[in-house]
């Protein structure tokens, strides 16, 4: 069964360990960790790590990320899943709008993006 076919349970049930994973190397500026659900080709573009890198030098709020959040959607779009919930930090103020792309891969769910707006 294809990821963009699971209800939304399935899918926050197989995407909450990714993001908590994701979420919690980015708090340890861990990168390898940070890249573990990524294709190969997105953990191994410079500019994506050059940014990462950056961010986390720059900006509290992506070293200080809350594991609560509140889901606020998942939406399909071909055969790509967006999760998309509010995000907090543990120290700076305010929410974000966070979204997870995950993809179906030689039968394998992959990151295929992560953004904090």
């Amino acid at each position: 069964m294809s990821i963009t076919s699971k209800t939304d349970q399935e899918i926050i049930a197989i995407a909450q360990p990714m993001i908590d994973a994701v979420v919690n190397a980015s708090n340890r500026q861990d990168w390898a960790a940070f890249c573990a659900y990524q294709t190969n080709e997105e953990a191994q573009d410079l500019n994506n790590k050059k940014h990462v890198l950056k961010l986390w030098q720059e900006n509290e709020f992506f070293t200080s990320l809350s594991l609560d959040r509140e889901i606020l959607a998942v939406l399909r779009n071909n055969d790509v899943v967006q999760i998309v919930w509010k995000q907090t930090s543990d120290t700076v103020p305010g929410e974000r709008l966070a979204r997870y792309f995950i993809k179906e891969i030689d039968q394998q769910i992959k990151e295929i993006g992560f953004l904090i707006n």
